[in-house]
Parts: C-alpha cells; structure tokens; sequence
C-alpha cells in the first residue's frame, strides 16, 4: 500500500515521530543506474538488474531508488505523449526488486532527460506558467503512481528541489533588462509577485518606483532583492508543485534545499537565504535532504579529514533538523565522493579518509536520521549517447545500410552488415561543462565473421579513426580532443562504419566519470566498500 508512514515503510508499526522503544530498521538505499549513467539509463541494458540487486543486499544494504525522468516518461506535454519503454522497464526493475527483496525508491520529476523525443529544459521552464505543461506534468506524476501502485515494496517518493531550480538559475544569469522582463512573465514570478505584495512594498524592495506591473523585471542577482526569487521558488515548489503531485501520489516526499545561499548588493555579501520554507511539509511526518562531505566542513583545506568530515556531518545534520522542527531527515541523496567539476572547489575527502568517515557517521545517523539513499553506488561515466546498447533497436540512430537489434538474456547489440553506418547527435552540455582535454570513446564489438573488420569512427569534427575488430567481444577505446567535439554548437555526433559484420554495443563518449569508492565502472570493489556494509549491519541492527 502506498501513502504510509516512512517509519511503516521501514517495517516499524509506530507512526514517525511518536515516542516509541523499538527504533525500526534504518532504509540503507543506493541508487541504480545500470552500466550506465543517470543520463541515458532508461534507454540502457538492464540485463545485469538481478545480479546487481542481489549484490546490493550482499552489502547490507535494503532499498533500490530510480530516478524517474519527466522528459523520459512524457515524451511529449502538447499533445501529451507517454513512452512505454519507459514504464514498461520500470515495470520489471520493481519487480526484480522485490524478488531480491528489496524496497523501492522514485525519484519522481528528476530534470536529466537525453531521449531526442523530448524537449526537457524547455518544459522545465514552461511549467512555471504555462497551464498546459503543468497539467501534463501532474498527468505525468499520476501515471507513474498507476504504473507502481500495485507493488507494495514502492513505499517512497520523492521531488527535488534541484529540478524545480529553472527560475532561479536563468534569473542569476539574466544581463539584460530584457531579458528580466521576459523571465518575469516566462517563470510565473510576476503572477506570484502580484498575489503576495502590492506594487508599492515592490518598488521600495527593488529601490526602483514602478508604476504598472508590466514593467516589474525578475531582480538583479546582485541585489538584496533577489532575496524574493527565492522566496518565489521555494512558494512555488511546495504549493505549485509538492502539495499538488503529493495528493496524486500518496505518501510523496521533498528533498528539500540544506545550503544557505548569499544575498548580494554589488560585490559585496550582505546577508543570506535559507529555505526553511521547504523544510516542514504539510502530511508529511519526516523531511527530505541531501549531503555530500563538503556541507559543514569547518577546514580550509581541500583535502579535508575524516575528522572534519564526521564534524560536518554532525553539524549539517544537527542544523537541518533544528530548521525542520526538529522532524527526523531522510538523506534522499547521499555522497561519500564528488567530484563532479560544479563541486570541485569544496572540500573532498581523499579515499584514505573514507573508511573513518563512513564507520565514525552511524552515530549520527541513528541520532537524526531514518536512512539514507547512495547517490554512486558504482562509478558512471557521463554519456550522453541515447539507447547506447540498442536496447531499443535502432531508436535514437540513423542507420544507412543494413543492421539488425538482437537482445538476449547476456544483453543488447546491433550487427552491422558490411558497409553499414550508424550515426547519432548527442546533447554537449555533459561534455562542455568538464576540464578533460581529452574526450574518451568507447564501445564493445566482436566480428560477426571469420576476417577482421574495421570500424571507423567519426566524432564532431574530429579526423575518422579506424579499429580492427577481431575475434570475441572485447572493449574499444580511442581518445579525442575535447575541443574537436565540444566546437561551440549545442550538439555534436558520433558516426561508425564498419567495413564488414560486426556486432556492436555500449556506444560512450565521456570526458568524466562520476566516483562513488565501492565499485568501479567495470564492477570492482573499491576502499569504501567494507566500510559501508559495516555501517549498514550497525544502521540494521539498531535497537
């Protein structure tokens, strides 16, 4: 049944928050991307689902989360338009889940969508104000809690707060007024604007007299006033967009915002914002957050301590709850590394310190948590190549020539006929944003006959390169410049010949890869895992 407690959900019979002597079993959750990457995971091969489950409650831990894509699912919102691969795999994760006895976690409305049959940035600015969007969003929200009601092990759900960021994020970067004006109206600011202050009380926050409505802009990121997109987006997420989807979907939860973010006049730092707004939810009995070592960290140093990392968390957590009323947390997304570029100026743990940190963090946890949820549970690389084993066929891929999908219970391939090029345009925005002067190119192929064939590659606009397959399936890797696929546009493509009959699958191009410390890309145990499945025995059986 979903809409329980989180406390039911973890097995426990007393409702969350009530004094209670039997403490229930902490959820100990990692996310799952396959062999893939949250990016084109639901156009991957889920074949390796069963022994990646069954190793998961090896480790301790007792819960499964997916991130479910609104572009994904809904491929279109005018006319609205579902995809059945999507919800059809979601279908069969779940109920490989439950098999491997595991409980099951939604990241609903997540923002990354590669599917070329979608228009995701431009939905995620429209649902502010455009009612149609929005009601297909909220069709979107109750479709998905139609495709998973009937599996009791989906008890929790989620919203985030990152992916109702638009807003803000296009209203920091607004340099004209122009632009301003079009946001105002674009992002439903205005509108809210309008509802919540008078056009004087406006005009003494901007210091700017305004006479009509119409020429009220969103404000300047170095202004105090900015404070009040904050404001806006925080109103908007709970009332616009958690409360609603919340009665669509029962039992739904928010990770909400836990970084305090600065309030500008000019240069200077003048104050801050915090989103307490977003920290106690109506029918909800425990909140949402997320965190990472940097949060708290009271070092300077880059590369921080055990120590003060454990400090950090201590701290965060202490603060969060103080901010949430003192409601218990749920850590909806939990990293032991980031390394992720938009991060890479905090404070980062290096691997020595893991083990320290991971096994000195469970007193804390017990003391203001319900459970976690492992955000990089194995290393992904960030490809942005869509349907990159054919899992789909040849959907996503121009093919000119002969080429036949072939699926199996060992996984997904494409043979190509001899002469046969396959060729795709994929998103850059998950390769400009990364320091890697190299971008790296892989894929697995095997000869489909008694000779060599080669397989030229064309990535951007960098020169053909030519691989001899032969033999069994192996991995193929070549190195490309960065700036010869990253070349100013907003896309670039990969093409591949073969000169004779090849079978192909797991198609990459990546220029970062997202670390976690347990598993490696290729599956490998890595430093943190034989602390993490200690701290999972403590968190299960507390008492």
């Amino acid at each position: 049944m979903l809409g329980v407690t989180l406390c039911a959900a973890l097995g426990g019979s007393a409702t969350v928050g009530a004094a209670t002597s039997a403490k229930p079993p902490m959820i100990r959750a990692a996310f799952y991307f396959g062999n893939a990457s949250p990016l084109n995971f639901w156009s991957s091969d889920m074949s390796g689902a069963p022994a990646a489950f069954a190793q998961m409650q090896a480790d301790g831990f007792n819960a499964v989360e997916f991130v479910v894509p609104w572009g994904e699912f809904q491929e279109g919102v005018s006319p609205v338009r579902y995809n059945p691969a999507a919800f059809k795999s979601l279908s069969s994760l779940v109920s490989v889940a439950k098999a491997a006895h595991l409980q099951v976690i939604l990241r609903l409305s997540y923002g990354v969508a590669i599917d070329p049959h979608n228009a995701t940035d431009a939905q995620y600015q429209q649902v502010f104000s455009n009612p149609k969007v929005y009601a297909s969003w909220l069709g979107y929200i109750s479709r998905v809690h139609q495709a998973v009601a009937k599996y009791n092990v989906v008890k929790i759900e989620q919203l985030s707060w990152e992916d109702f960021w638009t807003p803000v994020a296009y209203a920091q970067g607004a340099t004209t007024l122009a632009l301003r004006l079009q946001l105002a109206t674009s992002t439903g600011y205005r509108a809210w604007l309008r509802s919540h202050y008078s056009l004087a009380q406006v005009s003494t926050q901007y210091g700017t007299t305004y006479t009509t409505w119409s020429r009220v802009p969103t404000p300047a990121y170095t202004s105090p006033s900015f404070a009040l997109m904050f404001q806006y987006d925080d109103w908007a997420l709970v009332h616009r967009f958690f409360i609603p989807a919340a009665a669509r979907f029962p039992g739904l939860n928010l990770e909400a915002r836990v970084d305090i973010d600065p309030i500008h006049n000019g240069t200077q730092v003048v104050g801050s914002y915090s989103h307490t707004d977003t920290f106690v939810l109506p029918g909800t009995h425990y909140i949402g957050t997320y965190y990472s070592p940097y949060l708290g960290d009271p070092s300077k140093s880059k590369s921080e301590s055990a120590d003060d990392a454990l400090t950090g968390l201590q701290t965060t957590l202490a603060t969060t709850t103080t901010r949430a009323k003192g409601r218990p947390l749920f850590i909806f997304e939990y990293q032991i590394e980031s390394n992720s570029p938009e991060v890479a100026h905090n404070p980062a743990l290096p691997p020595s310190q893991l083990p320290a940190f991971i096994l000195g963090s469970s007193s804390a946890f017990e003391q203001y948590t319900l459970g976690y949820s492992l955000w990089t549970y194995r290393d992904y690389n960030q490809n942005p190549v869509f349907n990159p084993s054919f899992t789909l066929g040849t959907n996503g891929w121009t093919v000119t020539g002969s080429a036949t999908p072939v699926q199996s219970p060992a996984g997904s391939s494409l043979t190509l006929s001899a002469g046969t090029s396959i060729k795709q345009t994929f998103p850059l925005d998950y390769l400009a944003g990364n320091p890697g002067s190299e971008v790296t190119v892989s894929f697995q192929a095997s000869s489909a006959s008694a000779s060599a064939a080669t397989i030229n590659v064309a990535v951007g606009d960098a020169p053909v390169r030519a691989l001899s397959v032969e033999g069994g399936l192996q991995t193929y890797t070549l190195e490309v410049p960065t700036a010869d696929v990253v070349t100013g546009t907003a896309k670039s493509q990969i093409t591949m010949t073969s000169t004779a009959p090849v079978s192909l699958s797991d198609v990459q191009v990546y220029n970062f890869t997202q670390l976690g410390d347990l598993y490696s890309v290729d599956g490998a145990p890595e430093v943190a895992v034989a602390p993490m499945q200690t701290l999972n025995q403590r968190l299960a059986g507390r008492s």
